[in-house]
């Protein structure tokens, strides 16, 4: 299983991003149970959220942000996947 660094940049309305914030953290609860996210959550400046995530590969990364309540109802001005290569850390072996 590959990690992976995902960022999201939140759009403008924030009004409505708040309104599906609950179902989002609902989701997030969900995947970390899972094992899935291993960590998550918002920037200081409320600019927007870095995930990681392990799974098999970019597409199965792309697949859970697909299903994320924030992706699906259109809060998100972007969203970055990259691959990380930790090499240090409690998460690394």
């Amino acid at each position: 299983m590959a990690k992976f660094v995902v960022e999201m940049v939140y759009g403008d309305d924030e009004e409505r991003r708040l309104a599906v914030r609950p179902d989002h953290r609902v989701y997030a609860k969900s995947l970390a149970e899972q094992g899935v996210l291993l960590a998550g959550g918002p920037y200081a400046d409320g600019a927007g959220a870095q995930l990681v995530y392990e799974a098999e590969d970019e597409a199965a990364v792309q697949r859970l942000l697909d299903a994320d309540p924030y992706l699906r109802e259109g809060v998100l001005a972007s969203t970055a996947i990259r691959e990380w290569h930790a090499i240090t850390g409690s998460w690394v072996s």
